[in-house]
């Protein structure tokens, strides 16, 4: 399709009736997770394709395997097998029953009940391995413990944006240099600090949330205080202390590796706090649910021939109808998220809420990056995520700067495009988007301002969503390495934790088994490849020039990242191939 900027386009009347009429599919919603902006319901042209519902029933086939094999009552069993005969005679008819396919994806997406009541405690850890039965077991169960490991976690795992730069001592968290010394012992507190060397996960979000109950009785998840250090000889990143709730008190210890037991369950209670923050603002908040606004006010305002609507529209495939469903099934009452998450639902959905109405500027990877002090690779030197998200940003924020520029010669075609001036109205309005921080004002005025904006966009639709979502099955399906719920509260006292208490706060069987299909399903859908526009998707020869660039681009970031694995405990998210155009799963 030929693109054109309304001020220059011949057919102005039939460019304003598609508006109209898109303006009739695409409407607000501020009820679903209020009080956010989405959809009404999901126009037919935004429905799963059929493509993605293939790939999708692929995964499920293996997912239903592994239930059959696990579920011992023999009518269950039966079930899960009868089911798997229907998805494989779906995909063998697909083209013909594309709608039955959806429907079976989406049923899917209910997970239904799992393992019979009452729900069973492990005995040892082995129990949780053993639920991967035709799926096999992640490389993460057999070093998870490892404080190195657990490190590792804040800068190369599926919440990779809480660790911030400590300036100065937080006397909310009073450790000592003997503290430090377990993991440092020739190193201080005041040079860590002057060096840029020490580092805080802080959760304070999570403080005082309403806990959750269901399905199995009280859930914890408490708002920990967690310090890293980089070691001054080795530039490794250790944990050095851990206090489990924001204010210091007599049964609030801090806990070091020289705890013992209970320094393996501080460590879990960091990672149930990671994980509850990261469903439901890292990854469903601020990037799903940023995002759905935009692609509603691109379709209501952005003509089918605008060069932006080009440029977006690859990038928001899927997004409605994954969101869609996510808020039907995964974050209704009782749902998926309800069982798992440590909040109540309300709790995770508020959470999730407060996550979208941050500025939208925080999204920008290089202020995020700076605002958490940790944009200098002299003193956080392993920061996978850091290290290579920013090459795609870059790479990104180049291909929108041409692109823009072979539609608009200066700022004054910003300003004289009304269909862009509309959308950006649209998405900052109370009535509209809602978006907080999108700019100084509801206009738009310069091709600086526009090109952060699509890079921003663009960059959370595919980079950043790859880099939350694609780690849920490495790294968060062996659910000992990552709980989404306490089953018991934080320990009070420095000394005298066992393995029993230990296993006693990880989620009974039933519900690891449920996380482990969910993170096994949304952790392994690839479906499109950024950068891999779809043949003649761009049909101006002067933007194959650009484009190119781009792409060869992509080609120099995997090969870049594949040199870095040699050489640091791989971190694949990241790799060209895992990273999808667009929000679609």
């Amino acid at each position: 399709m030929t693109a054109f900027l309304p001020q220059n386009d011949p057919a102005r009347s039939e460019r304003s009736l598609g508006l109209d009429l898109a303006r009739v599919a695409y409407r607000y919603d501020y009820t679903h997770v209020s009080p956010l902006a989405m959809a009404d319901h999901v126009p037919i042209n935004d429905q799963f394709s059929l493509e993605w519902a293939i790939s999708v029933a692929e995964r499920v086939k293996i997912g239903i395997a592994n239930l059959a094999e696990l579920d011992l009552d023999p009518a269950r069993r039966r079930f899960h097998l009868a089911k798997l005969t229907l998805v494989e005679s779906l995909l063998e008819r697909a083209q013909a029953n594309v709608v039955a396919l959806r429907q079976v994806i989406t049923e899917a997406l209910r997970f239904e009940p799992l393992l019979a009541a009452p729900p069973s405690h492990a005995q040892s850890l082995d129990d949780y391995g053993a639920l991967f039965r035709k799926i096999g077991l992640p490389p993460i169960a057999r070093d998870f413990q490892q404080d190195a490991v657990f490190a590792a976690m804040r800068v190369a795992g599926p919440n990779p944006v809480m660790i911030k730069r400590m300036t100065a001592p937080d006397e909310r968290l009073a450790v000592t240099d003997a503290d430090l010394a377990a993991v440092a012992p020739t190193d201080s507190l005041a040079a860590a600090i002057a060096e840029g060397r020490l580092y805080l996960a802080d959760y304070a979000v999570l403080d005082g949330i309403e806990l959750g109950d269901f399905p199995h009785g009280q859930k914890y998840v408490y708002a920990p205080l967690a310090m890293f250090v980089v070691e001054k000889s080795s530039k490794q990143l250790l944990p050095v202390a851990i206090q489990c709730r924001q204010k210091p008190a007599a049964d609030n210890p801090i806990f070091t590796c020289c705890d013992g037991k209970n320094w393996l369950i501080a460590k879990t209670i960091v990672e149930i706090a990671d994980g509850n923050v990261h469903e439901a603002m890292t990854h469903l908040g601020k990037t799903h649910l940023l995002m759905e606004p935009f692609v509603v006010a691109t379709h209501r305002q952005l003509a089918a021939r605008h060069p932006l609507f080009l440029l977006l529209a690859p990038h928001f495939e899927g997004t409605l109808s994954i969101n869609d469903a996510a808020w039907k099934y995964l974050i209704a009452n009782n749902g998926v998220v309800d069982k798992l998450l440590a909040g109540s639902i309300r709790a995770t959905r508020e959470l999730a809420a407060a996550a979208v109405q941050a500025r939208f500027e925080e999204a920008q990877l290089p202020k995020a990056l700076a605002a958490r002090g940790v944009d200098d690779a002299d003193c956080l030197p392993c920061y996978p995520y850091r290290d290579d998200a920013i090459l795609y940003w870059n790479a990104i924020q180049k291909w929108v700067v041409e692109y823009l520029a072979t539609y608009y010669a200066g700022d004054a075609d910003v300003q004289g495009d009304d269909e862009l001036q509309a959308w950006f109205a649209e998405l900052h309005s109370s009535d509209g988007g809602r978006i907080n921080g999108l700019g100084r004002s509801p206009t738009i005025a310069t091709r600086a301002d526009l090109a952060a904006t699509l890079t921003t966009i663009i960059y959370t639709c595919s980079v950043q969503h790859a880099a939350v979502n694609f780690p849920q099955f490495d790294l968060m399906s062996y659910v000992p390495n990552m709980p989404l719920a306490g089953y018991s509260p934080a320990p009070t006292a420095k000394k005298g934790g066992t393995d029993a208490d230990y296993r006693a706060m990880l989620p009974p069987l039933d519900m690891a088994e449920l996380q482990l299909n969910l993170a096994f399903l949304l952790g392994g859908i690839h479906y499109t490849t950024l950068g891999a526009y779809r043949p003649n998707h761009f049909d101006d020869p002067r933007v194959l020039g650009p484009l190119g660039r781009f792409q060869a681009a992509i080609q120099d970031i995997g090969a870049a990242i594949h040199e870095r694995n040699l050489a640091r405990r791989p971190y694949g998210f990241l790799s060209p191939a895992g990273i999808p155009q667009s929000i679609n799963i």
